[in-house]
């Protein structure tokens, strides 16, 4: 059995101990920079994964809720505005290649909180008065006048976290290899311990490698959380019904969650 990883800032937890082989994965690791719900439909494979693609395979998949990423107060989803957001009104968001899950939390945060009249939302457009961020271009500086941390954002309009990635696993996978999808959750909490071990290094590594902001890495890899909790399915839903409409989706149907640790 073969899982694709979704290989980033956030996900570094996960990623860097199999990266430097601090851990055996003891299964093939496929890293990619995005895993789509298309991918890992096509390949009948796990996935650890965006949250909302994982809401597009509630038919075939289930969540382990075992494997996860959470946050609060700091996401690595920011947006950068061309003067401060109480400056500005009427604005064209661009949006180039995020997830879903930050459009989501853009959608959910940009108009609601901070009070920005929205003309459109465009994944082709040029950069302009508002942009939005994610990953290593999100934690590339600190927090200003400028620039803007949408999960904490969310936090304080919703009182709700951010569930960003999830580990999915095609459901007739649960039952003809159990022992293979346990070895795979057992592999990921093995490189997760290993990283909280070593947080420190592992910030460092990534600030080195991408060139960010120390204090937004560190702060972020100490605010996440690894578990679907109830709290966290919460949060997930809540930004789905508020975004779903204008994301062009239909009512939710989360995919059925399991426990295997």
């Amino acid at each position: 059995m073969r899982c694709f990883l979704e290989h980033s800032v956030t996900t570094a937890v996960y990623t860097q101990p199999i990266v430097h082989g601090w851990v055996d994965p003891a299964l093939t690791v496929e890293f990619l920079d995005r895993v789509t719900a298309e991918i890992a439909r096509s390949q009948q494979a796990p996935a650890l994964i965006g949250a909302f693609e994982a809401t597009q395979l509630a038919d075939a998949f289930v969540v382990v809720a075992d494997i996860a990423l959470v946050s609060q107060h700091t996401s690595s989803v920011a947006i950068q505005t061309s003067e401060r957001p109480d400056g500005l009104d009427e604005v064209c968001v661009a949006l180039d290649a995020v997830s879903l899950t930050a459009e989501a939390l853009a959608r959910a945060t940009v108009t609601p909180f901070y009070g920005i009249g929205v003309v459109s939302w465009d994944r082709d457009t040029d950069p302009g008065a508002l942009v939005v961020l994610e990953d290593a271009a999100a934690l590339a500086q600190p927090l200003s006048e400028r620039f803007h941390d949408l999960g904490r954002a969310w936090f304080v309009l919703s009182a709700l976290p951010v569930l960003s990635h999830v580990l999915v696993v095609p459901r007739n996978l649960i039952t003809e290899q159990a022992e293979a999808v346990r070895r795979l959750v057992a592999t990921l909490q093995a490189a997760r311990e290993l990283a909280r071990a070593r947080l420190l290094d592992v910030a460092a590594r990534l600030v080195r490698e991408h060139e960010l902001n120390q204090e937004r890495v560190e702060a972020m890899l100490v605010d996440q959380t690894y578990r679907v909790t109830q709290r966290a399915r919460a949060g997930w839903r809540e930004l789905f019904e508020r975004t779903r409409h204008d994301l062009g989706f239909e009512r939710l149907e989360p995919p059925e969650i399991i426990h295997l640790s």
